[in-house]
């Protein structure tokens, strides 16, 4: 008989969500606190294109929590603006004096574009909410997840990143997340700090526009938000297992998702012709999975003949700046 998992709890644990007003991040916020975390809600309140604001949308999670008994801050400032993103960090810090999970679920949809009609100005919106708005609450929560030696930090991609079609920014902005991720896992592998990310696929805002047909019936029936929401809770909890890892979640179903190389063609004189008679060979054969970019570049010396007999040191395109 397989063994009862106790129940996973963050008693005592502060948890920062963004994108929490609606949706899969209202699930995720409601269920960390159904747990014992005290949560700070973060939530400008904008459309789901990310115009106006309703400083209303935060709150009311927050009074839902506080009605089944539950400890929950509101958080309304614009996340896409370096000041916004990092005073989220801070008024955990402020109110409950410490943070110990970060998640980033914010975002919007701009809707289908075709290539020759995109602008940056669609990207910058998009990288905003999801990239640029991350970064800022990564450095700022950092340096106190470094003194504390814990956190646990889960950024909510998108499978767009495989390829969408007429969606071009809104799947550059999510795949920015598997290097920013794998990237600062690295750095606190050894700090007690773990960082993940999860595609995910619920019935949320984004769906609702979908219009009534067999397909969305089923979706809406099959893709439960609190599906979504238990693989984020176990990425966030001190029992994590992983870090740097990337997870596809709908449905009840959990998949690793691998950055990873075919062995390829070797060929010292490689032209032009060479590539295409050996497309086949490059294009199959068992996949190696690689934890990072330092991983790869082992690997890739090993294919070579390369084997070095003594420290690599820092891998990297330009050397660690100094402090001053």
């Amino acid at each position: 008989m397989a063994e009862v998992q106790a129940e996973l709890r963050f008693d005592r644990r502060v948890v920062l969500v963004t994108g929490a007003g609606r949706g899969m991040g209202r699930v995720h916020a409601e269920s960390f606190a159904a747990r014992g975390a005290k949560v700070v809600a973060s939530d400008l309140g904008t459309s789901l294109r990310g115009e106006g604001a309703d400083v209303h949308v935060a709150q009311a999670v927050v009074d839902a929590i506080r009605a089944k008994g539950g400890e929950a801050t509101a958080y309304g400032a614009d996340l896409g603006e370096e000041n916004g993103a990092r005073a989220a960090v801070r008024c955990a810090l402020e109110v409950y004096g410490q943070l110990d999970v970060l998640v980033h679920n914010a975002g919007i949809a701009l809707g289908g574009m075709p290539c020759e009609r995109e602008s940056l100005d669609r990207l910058d919106k998009l990288l905003g909410i999801n990239t640029r708005a991350a970064c800022a609450l990564l450095s700022e929560a950092w340096p106190h997840m470094l003194r504390r030696k814990y956190g646990r930090i889960v950024l909510i991609g998108s499978t767009a990143w495989y390829g969408i079609p007429l969606n071009l920014p809104y799947a550059t902005a999510k795949a920015s997340y598997i290097g920013l991720a794998r990237s600062l896992a690295g750095e606190g592998a050894e700090q007690g700090i773990r960082v993940n990310v999860v595609a995910p696929s619920g019935a949320s805002r984004m769906s609702e526009s979908m219009p009534d047909s067999e397909f969305s019936r089923w979706f809406r029936e099959t893709m439960k938000p609190e599906l979504v929401s238990s693989a984020v809770l176990l990425l966030s909890h001190e029992k994590c297992p992983v870090t740097g890892e990337i997870f596809a979640v709908a449905g009840g179903r959990v998949a690793r998702v691998v950055v990873a190389e075919t062995p390829g063609l070797i060929k010292r004189d490689l032209s032009p012709e060479d590539v295409l008679e050996h497309m086949p060979q490059i294009m199959s054969g068992p996949l190696t999975p690689f934890r990072d970019y330092a991983d790869s570049a082992t690997s890739l010396m090993r294919a070579l003949g390369f084997e070095p007999t003594e420290p690599m040191g820092q891998v990297s395109s330009a050397p660690p700046a100094r402090q001053r």
